[in-house]
């Protein structure tokens, strides 16, 4: 092929209709010209042929098909095949298998959901205390309620939107010994926290007295006692990010099944 051909060419630029022949309506173009003369062509091309075959025609011409067929003014008419309305009997039947075909479709979507919802399940469960559920928004958590997925919300002391109750604590305290964790947990019921800080500071208050700078160097020492809790509370910050990346994709998980549905 020339290379002339393949080169794109600037197309012709017809003129429009002028303005005081506007009456005439549009002016033709080429373009139209030619889808004109194709449709006139065609349709000629087919009134030739009938014609032909009109001329041709044998009127003692028979077909077994002509049996199931007639025509009025010109117009062909078909039987179905049958005379009437459909028995009840095979109305019965047909309605019986449109059940049955119901019933299939159903028991597939029901186990596509059933299926859906175990791997919801299983990405729940790693999200198991009521922290990382408040993380989540309140859409999704009520998505997740609704089909199931998780336990229904309990119910709250707080006014409000109602929130599930914390499962752990928010705020860890470390005490020295026994007597003073009593001291907390006594004051967390009956009284103010300040009350259990002061018991506590006048326990230290008596117990330095008898401190001497070699034992308070050998506190500072001990200090990093408390290295392991801290190790603890990063590692459980830690696996509570994943735990939220983990609520993004449970979030998008959901929200391709119910485009699915």
């Amino acid at each position: 092929m020339p290379l002339r051909n393949s080169l794109h060419r600037r197309s012709h630029k017809e003129r429009s209709q002028l303005a005081h022949r506007s009456k005439l309506g549009l002016l033709e173009k080429h373009k139209d010209y030619v889808l004109r003369a194709r449709d006139y062509r065609s349709k000629r091309d087919r009134l030739r042929i009938l014609k032909v075959k009109a001329e041709t025609k044998n009127k003692d011409e028979f077909y077994f098909g002509m049996n199931g067929r007639k025509t009025e003014k010109g117009v062909e008419y078909r039987s179905r095949g049958g005379e009437g309305a459909l028995p009840e009997d095979m109305v019965k039947v047909l309605k019986t298998q449109d059940e049955g075909y119901l019933r299939t479709v159903r028991k597939k979507g029901l186990k596509r959901i059933d299926a859906t919802k175990t791997r919801l399940t299983a990405m729940v469960d790693l999200v198991p205390t009521a922290e990382d559920i408040d993380d989540l928004d309140d859409d999704v958590v009520d998505i997740l309620r609704s089909a199931g997925v998780l336990s229904p919300e309990k119910s709250s002391s707080r006014k409000g939107k109602g929130k599930a109750v914390q499962a752990t604590p928010r705020h860890i305290v470390f005490v020295d010994n026994d007597d003073q964790a009593k001291v907390y947990t006594g004051s967390s019921s009956s009284q103010p926290v300040s009350a259990a800080q002061d018991v506590w500071a006048s326990e230290d208050e008596d117990d330095s007295e008898g401190w001497s700078d070699h034992d308070m160097d050998e506190g500072e020492g001990e200090e990093d006692q408390y290295a392991p809790q801290r190790a603890q509370k990063q590692e459980a910050k830690r696996q509570a990010a994943a735990k939220a990346r983990l609520c993004v994709l449970l979030y998008k998980t959901i929200i391709d099944y119910l485009a699915e549905t």
